[in-house]
């Protein structure tokens, strides 16, 4: 059976079967996080605090850019509505009834 793509068996071994039962019996299960043995070099470290960094800067900056891309469309469609007289529409006379 071949691995899927980007996948390292050897290093982060998906979840089982035994270890989703185990998950909801309640046992403690291993992740490679809480693996003793796994140690994360300083480069290692300072590059994940950098990277953890500049996505959050990066979340952010895309809500900035939304925020202000909707505030320019929602000024232009007021402008837009109003120079074309649908904000306010001048009101029809009323048609006189025929007796």
């Amino acid at each position: 059976m071949q691995q899927p793509p980007f996948h390292h068996s050897n290093q982060e071994p998906l979840p089982d079967a035994n270890d989703i039962q185990a998950e909801f019996q309640g046992k403690p299960t291993v992740w490679h996080q809480e693996d003793p043995n796994f140690q994360l070099s300083e480069a290692g470290r300072s590059r994940l605090e950098s990277d953890k960094r500049w996505l959050g800067n990066f979340i952010v900056g895309l809500l900035l850019a939304g925020f202000a891309i909707g505030g320019l469309l929602a000024v232009g469609l007021v402008w837009g509505m109003n120079r074309l007289n649908m904000i306010e529409p001048t009101p029809i006379p009323a048609q006189e009834s025929a007796e």
